[in-house]
């Protein structure tokens, strides 16, 4: 096989039944130079018999029995790679082909890592729709555009921090999960701290960790994967409420044995905490604890307080604690009034270019279908 320009890591665990059908659509591409790793933690290795009689050259896959932590999976799939540049999908996802063009942009022009844009979202067929008019498949399409542009990763990380770690997707931080980034990086990220991965969600860890040893970022305005959610994944958990509880309830916890919480972040399981956490873990991890003092607990505890009223008295204690005021301070204000306002200006733009919307779309095979048609127009 020629060398190869680009590895698509795939951890998964116990979603056979999608895992299988986003590497079809992987191969059924037939793109040069790409191999497909495939790390899976499944309770049983019913995948690896699929996997093997496809019979594509394309395909690494090593099956790993024990119960391991989400860390430690996204660690031994990101080892299997040996691409110049790695890109992360989750088992429920799909790739469109326009990528091997931005990994090749990427390695003539020398830079470390592509922010490409989320701009297509599938939602698999459930019988119980995780969003209305869902049950049969929808795809949604948003407005892109073929330019890229240099991004300033510290700049955002900061950015980040001075919103309490919330919705880290937005912030031009660069990302292997959906993004494009150079392998080597993550050999530097190992020698730095030791291991790829640490605290408790793989994404915004390597987000962070990136931050700090990327030099070249850019942003691409267009996707070059397709966001798959299924009935089974973590963003629809989040989007049906499944993402809250106590700390011991966190299925982040799996393989840890005593995991130090921070104490910047309230003790309780969402996602704004589980992320915040380890965003404040990789930033201590590269000794970059100056950084802190960006953090706003004020923005992360108000959040916390609007969006979780069942954890009340416990976030009102964490708030007296770091002397924070609660109910509308001045900084979760700003932070509120921006979130409003870029929610209007997105609604605004969503309604002048027309969203394309599809319905009945059954499987990421046949999103990943329309999307190409879409984009040949």
């Amino acid at each position: 096989m020629d060398e190869i320009l680009l590895s698509i890591v795939i951890p998964t665990k116990n979603r056979q039944r999608y895992c299988i059908e986003a590497v079809k659509q992987i191969i059924s591409l037939n793109l040069s130079n790409i191999e497909v790793c495939i790390q899976d933690n499944s309770d049983k290795s019913d995948l690896k018999d699929t996997i093997e009689e496809l019979a594509s050259r394309y395909i690494k896959y090593q099956y790993h029995g024990e119960s391991l932590s989400f860390v430690d999976n996204f660690s031994l799939a990101i080892e299997m790679a040996s691409g110049e540049y790695v890109c992360m999908i989750g088992d429920d996802d799909g790739l469109l082909p326009n990528i091997v063009n931005v990994v090749n942009y990427a390695k003539i022009n020398n830079i470390d890592a592509v922010i490409p844009g989320l701009n297509v979202v599938y939602f698999w067929p459930s019988k119980k729709p995780i969003i209305d008019n869902g049950q049969d498949g929808y795809l949604s399409i948003s407005k892109f555009s073929n330019i890229y542009s240099t991004v300033d990763a510290r700049q955002a990380l900061k950015k980040l921090l001075q919103n309490g770690g919330l919705n880290y997707i937005v912030y031009d931080m660069p990302k292997v999960y959906h993004g494009v980034v150079k392998r080597e990086l993550f050999e530097i990220i190992r020698q730095r701290t030791g291991k790829y991965f640490y605290g408790l969600t793989p994404d915004i860890y390597m987000a962070t960790a990136l931050s700090f040893v990327a030099k070249r970022v850019v942003r691409y305005e267009a996707p070059v994967t397709i966001s798959g959610i299924c009935p089974r994944s973590g963003s629809s958990d989040s989007a049906t409420g499944k993402h809250t509880g106590d700390l011991k309830s966190a299925p982040h916890f799996r393989g840890h044995d005593n995991y130090e919480w921070e104490e910047m972040i309230p003790a309780f399981y969402s996602v704004e905490t589980i992320w915040a956490e380890t965003l404040i873990k990789a930033i201590r991890h590269f000794n970059y604890d100056s950084l802190l003092s960006y953090f706003s607990v004020s923005v992360l505890d108000n959040e916390c307080l609007r969006k979780y009223p069942q954890y009340n008295e416990l976030i009102k204690k964490h708030a007296k604690k770091y002397d924070v005021s609660l109910y509308y301070g001045i900084e979760y204000l700003f932070y509120r009034i921006k979130e409003l306002f870029a929610k209007v200006i997105n609604r605004l733009l969503r309604y002048n270019v027309n969203v394309r919307k599809y319905y009945g779309v059954t499987d990421i095979s046949h999103a990943a279908s329309i999307v190409n048609t879409f984009f040949q127009k």
